[in-house]
């Protein structure tokens, strides 16, 4: 007991200076009078196991902060980071959870969740949110919390799902993720990183300036040596900062960067893959100065546990690091000063620090750090007793009387205190003072990514305002923490990238431009309205453009038909930002358009009597010559009220300078066709973008020489349009192309054959036709009412117009087609919003997207198709899901067909409709679907009572669709099952299954190797070589097909059948195969219009007519020819090559019903 006397006295002394901290905010350090090194302050600890536990505390613990980031609950998932902290600074050897006890950070709940993970091997809290919709979301990249939670109350619960909706739902970065959601989330093998290195390292090479400055290094854990990596990390470092610019750019020559996520002077996060390899990759470039690359490479390199243990130490010598360098607090002074010392290489640091150099492939976890005297004990963390664990950071007091506190190091005195919260105080070394196990370890800075200081004291204030879960709640300020709370609020909020509500003007339109007009559909009229104008300052007053001219007007025409009244309607131009504007002598209004498929130009002739001038409407700036005052003025438009004075112009320009009266002269700033290709189509995107260049331009650029100024107008004095031209043409001006029309010849055809002339006749760039009364009208603010500008072609059977989107949608083999969504005109008194786009071919060479002007031809009842493309897209509109090309570069397939809702939805809904199930369509899958029976399968193996939970399902319909199932499935033979899989590849249904079938009843059993299953196929008459090899390489999964739905049976009944009739059956149940005649049986009646004619069928498929056409010797082909009788389409609306090549060829094209009266 006398032994147990000075430990009993030492506890009563800690809890006094427990006491104490509780009430002050003052902590001061003390050494315990007489206190054993190593005093026990609680029960000797049970008996436990020896197997070590640390690196599964750390684990679990990891997962839990990951966790709880993912549901946006940030103050929990640092307290779990702490925790885990705590356990990598711990040297011994974690045998019992008890052992964690009053350990820093670590309080009860932690503890729980660690006892219940170690004795059932998981936590319920994880089998509870692993299912979870959110938690899945939350993994594409773009993806937070609060946007996973907005998702999931739209009734977002699968990515396949968000696939469907992600145009309304999803802004560009968070598209791009998800498009290469299953790409990223694989990890990547070391060898394909080696590839990467290499590219790297070609690339570099080209750029490198300083071969001993530049320089750089893939790190994270494949610098470690591990096999696989989850992304690539890459540091660069150069002297001069623009050679990481450099760098990025000559990688975008590369053709390997597929999207670029951001982009800054010091990080760039993009998206690549490399050639021949089948998924993208997640890489980040990041650029350190020379000073600091060693520790940005020490940081990135790892691990975790490595880093923070070494960050500990770095603590206890005085010092703290992260990937900038190495700081020091100096006395008197609020902020730390870097260390003054050359580092140039990662062993640097670790001399410094008076650690033993480890090698990358070394630094497993925080026992790889080994001071140089093998102290290892002296950097971890002093351990805590569990009379503690009600402390979080406890600086015990001197007491005034304490006879030894004058042998106290300095660094035991008061810190200074700081508002809203004390930072941590900064240590000096303590190895050699002897501390017993009351005083409490301090608690680590958390290392932020190479993104400047700022960002670091963000994550600093950031944990302040996270207090640790087990705090005690006496210890809890709660007028500070109310305080830290708002401003953590603050900081989750700014994480989520939420569309449209904090997206900016320009993001908006970044997103229109990627994704079509759906999105203006969710943007409020204020967005709206800001997206306009903003389109129009970059337009008027910097030398680059946010939209082209279609995309403007097509968000334009939108706001206008949505908000007919908002004033930005009302603007021209924009207001000028320079020094030199000026208010305009004269306002210069814009022009309304007419749609040429309404009555617009009959209302507006009866209006205006005519006669007309017609003139070209120029591509170019507009602006205004004036001569009045003595003065000779040249002016850009700007808003139409204010402009900028660009006279220091009018030497390069040489304007005429009449001796008559003054005169007020519009006209357009523009370059002739043939110098902008000949001299800058190279380097410029377009005519107009460059004239708007020189023009804002504060100097007088070499290229305004290669200005022209096309007269239009005449402002003053005032005249028809027509004695305009002319004087403009006597005073010298180049005058736009104009003529006279009178009013019986003012037509939409006339003016569609004017603009088609001009468009491609006049030596500049036009966008339309003026249209003018040839009177003279009081000059007034707004547009003027007796002139419009005609802007888009049309005639009896074709129009031009707009592309609004491009919709892609996946067939049931997965193959994506283009449906082209236009701005709706009439042609031939039928509205058009849509028009097939062929292929993924079409849409890309043509480089339909988003503002392309396209010419429709709508032939008799076919539905429209493109004809040609008058304006092409900036960017073709592709597929956001992840897609490749076929072998001919024709049409794109979807990488991850299986997994695609709707691609499962129709063909779940194809196999039920091929067997005859009633009322199992489309609708009634998807309802099915929706329960959770999303496959043939499951929907097979049902039982009545499934059908109960599923949503509007009522008892009749449940007792029709579930006998139906029963029914046709056990009536289906081989054939119609394997027709209506679907799986041997397109275009291989019963036609070219029969024939197989009928040469081989056994192929789905035979022995032979797949090579020589391929060439038994190849001697049956319709089969080529891909048809062959898709058949035999999807036997496998047609086989483990019927395993699953428990149909392995038809395999013996149809090889009974075989044996019994000896193709007897077959020959009678299914359908001819590729150019087979029918055999001519006594019954066929060789004098029926059918007889030995070739039918083709597209986009239907008709038994009525399959099976009348066997009885009448009908030919049913698969490809249309000129010997084609009729062609058979499900809508005189659908349009295909077929139904193209039917027209051209006057091919009659029927639809089902119509077939079956005139000839069955």
């Amino acid at each position: 007991m006398e032994d147990d006397e000075p430990n009993e006295k030492l506890h009563k002394m800690v809890q006094k200076e427990q006491n104490i901290a509780k009430k002050t905010r003052k902590l001061k350090l003390r050494i315990l009078p007489n206190a054993p090194p190593n005093t026990p302050t609680s029960k000797s600890p049970k008996k436990s196991p020896k197997k070590r536990l640390n690196e599964i505390c750390i684990d679990v613990l990891e997962r839990l902060s990951s966790l709880m980031t993912k549901k946006g609950e940030h103050m929990r998932s640092r307290a779990y980071t702490k925790a885990q902290e705590t356990i990598m600074m711990m040297t011994e050897d974690i045998t019992d959870i008890g052992q964690l006890k009053g350990k820093s950070a670590i309080g009860p709940t932690i503890l729980s969740k660690l006892s219940e993970f170690i004795e059932t091997g998981t936590l319920r809290l994880f089998e509870r949110e692993k299912d979870l919709p959110e938690n899945l979301l939350t993994d594409v990249y773009g993806i937070g919390p609060k946007k996973a939670k907005e998702l999931v109350e739209k009734g977002i619960r699968t990515i396949a799902q968000l696939r469907e909706r992600q145009d309304e739902l999803l802004n560009t970065n968070q598209k791009a993720g998800l498009k290469y959601y299953e790409d990223i989330m694989e990890r990547i093998p070391r060898t394909e990183i080696d590839e990467y290195n290499e590219v790297f390292d070609n690339v570099f090479r080209g750029i490198q300036e300083d071969k001993t400055q530049d320089k750089y290094e893939i790190v994270g854990s494949y610098r470690r040596g591990a096999r696989s990596s989850g992304d690539i990390d890459m540091i660069i470092t150069s002297a001069d900062p623009k050679l990481f610019s450099k760098f990025v750019e000559a990688m975008k020559t590369q053709n390997i960067i597929l999207e670029t996520l951001s982009q800054g002077k010091t990080k760039c996060l993009v998206i690549t893959k490399l050639p021949l390899h089948k998924h993208a990759r997640r890489v980040d470039f990041m650029y350190t100065s020379p000073e600091e690359y060693p520790f940005a490479v020490l940081y990135f390199t790892g691990s975790k546990s490595f880093n923070t243990v070494m960050r500990g130490h770095a603590l206890r010598q005085g010092t703290s690091l992260n990937e900038h360098g190495l700081y020091r607090k100096e006395q008197g002074k609020m902020k730390e000063e870097k260390v003054e010392h050359l580092f140039e290489t990662e062993r640097d640091i670790f001399d410094y620090l008076h650690l033993k150099y480890k090698k990358p492939e070394e630094r497993i976890d925080g026992r790889s750090v080994i001071s140089i005297d093998s102290k290892q004990s002296e950097i971890a963390v002093a351990k805590e007793e569990k009379q503690q664990k009600k402390t979080r950071k406890l600086k015990l007091p001197k007491e005034e009387k304490e006879p030894k506190s004058e042998k106290l190091p300095k660094e035991k005195k008061t810190r200074k205190k700081r508002e809203p919260k004390p930072k941590e105080p900064v240590y000096e070394p303590l190895f050699k003072t002897i501390i017993p196990s009351t005083s409490v370890e301090k608690e680590e800075p958390v290392i932020v990514p190479v993104i400047g200081r700022e960002t670091q004291e963000q994550e600093q204030e950031q944990e302040q305002a996270q207090e640790k879960l087990e705090e005690p709640p006496k210890q809890k300020r709660k007028y500070t923490m109310k305080k830290r709370l708002q401003k953590t609020d603050i900081k989750i909020t700014e994480e989520t990238n939420l569309m449209p509500k904090v997206e900016t003007p320009e993001k908006n339109i970044e997103n229109f431009r990627q994704n079509g007009i759906n999105i203006l559909e969710h943007l409020s009229e204020k967005q709206l309205a800001d997206m306009l104008l903003k389109a129009n300052d970059v337009y008027y007053n910097t030398r680059t453009t946010l939209m082209t001219d279609n995309e403007y007007d097509i968000v334009k025409e939108y706001v206008e038909k949505k908000y007919p009244k908002n004033e930005v309607l009302d603007n021209i131009g924009a207001p000028v930002q320079t020094k030199n504007k000026v208010t305009l002598p004269y306002q210069m209004p814009s022009m309304d358009k007419i749609k040429p498929d309404t009555n617009a130009l009959v209302s507006w002739k009866q209006k205006y009597k005519g006669p007309y001038v017609l003139s070209c409407k120029l591509d170019g700036v507009s602006g205004m010559y004036s001569t009045e005052n003595g003065d000779f003025k040249l002016y850009t438009r700007g808003d139409g009220k204010v402009g900028q004075d660009i006279s220091h112009l009018l030497p390069v320009l040489k304007l005429p300078k009449p001796d008559t009266d003054p005169i007020v002269v519009r006209g357009e700033f523009i370059l002739p066709k043939k110098v902008f290709d000949e001299k800058y189509k190279v380097r410029f995107a377009n005519p107009r973008n460059l004239v708007s260049g020189i023009i804002n331009s504060k100097t007088i650029d070499e290229k305004a020489r290669d200005l022209h100024f096309v007269a239009y107008e005449v402002i003053q004095p005032q005249m028809k349009p027509r004695e305009q031209m002319k004087k403009l043409k006597e005073l010298g001006f180049e005058v736009v192309q104009n003529r006279r029309e009178p009013q019986q010849n003012l037509t939409n055809e006339l003016l569609s054959e004017t603009l088609m002339d001009w468009r491609t006749n006049y030596e500049y760039e036009i966008d339309g036709v003026i249209v003018s009364n040839d009177a003279i009208y009081k000059r007034e603010e707004g547009n003027p009412e007796h002139a419009f500008a005609f802007k888009m072609v049309i005639s009896d059977q074709m129009a031009e117009a707009k592309v609004v989107d491009v919709i892609w949608t996946p067939s049931k083999s997965g193959y994506l087609k283009p449906r082209v969504r236009i701005e709706p005109i009439k042609l031939g008194g039928v509205t058009i919003e849509y028009a097939t786009g062929f292929n993924g071919q079409f849409i890309e060479a043509n480089k339909i997207g988003i503002g392309a002007i396209i010419q429709i031809i709508r032939s008799g009842d076919v539905i429209p198709y493109i004809k040609s493309i008058t304006v092409p897209a900036e960017h073709a509109k592709m597929p956001t899901v992840p897609y490749h090309w076929t072998d001919t570069h024709i049409d794109v397939i979807m990488n991850d067909i299986e997994e695609d809702d709707t691609v499962r939805e129709k063909n779940i809904t194809a196999f039920f409709t091929t067997i005859e199930v009633e009322g199992l369509s489309s609708g009634n899958v998807k309802r099915l679907m929706k329960a959770g029976f999303n496959s043939v399968a499951k929907i097979i193996h049902m039982k009545k009572s499934d059908y109960e939970g599923v949503d509007g399902f009522k008892q009749k319909m449940i007792d029709k669709i579930y006998d139906g199932i029963k029914d046709k499935v056990e009536k289906a033979d081989l054939l119609t099952v394997m027709d209506a899989s679907n799986m041997f590849g397109r275009g291989i249904g019963k036609r070219k299954i029969t024939p197989i079938l009928e040469e081989y009843p056994d192929i789905l059993t035979r022995t032979e190797a797949p090579e020589q299953k391929i060439e038994l196929l190849l001697k049956i008459k319709g089969i080529g070589k891909e048809n062959a090899k898709s058949f035999v390489e999807n036997i496998p999964k047609f086989m483990g097909f019927l395993r699953e739905c428990n149909l392995e049976e038809k395999l013996h009944i149809h090889k009974s059948s075989q044996e019994q009739t000896n193709n007897e059956t077959l020959s009678n149940t299914i359908e001819l195969a590729d150019g087979v005649e029918p055999i001519a049986k006594k019954e066929i009646d060789s004098s029926h219009p059918l007889y030995n004619k070739h039918i083709v069928m597209t986009k239907v498929r008709d038994k009525t007519i399959i099976d009348g056409l066997k009885r009448v010797g009908g030919i049913l082909d698969d490809n249309i020819s000129r010997s084609t009788f009729v062609l058979i389409t499900k809508s005189k609306d659908d349009v295909s090559n077929k139904t193209k090549y039917a027209d051209q060829h006057g091919i009659p094209i029927m639809i089902p019903s119509e077939f079956i009266s005139k000839y069955l």
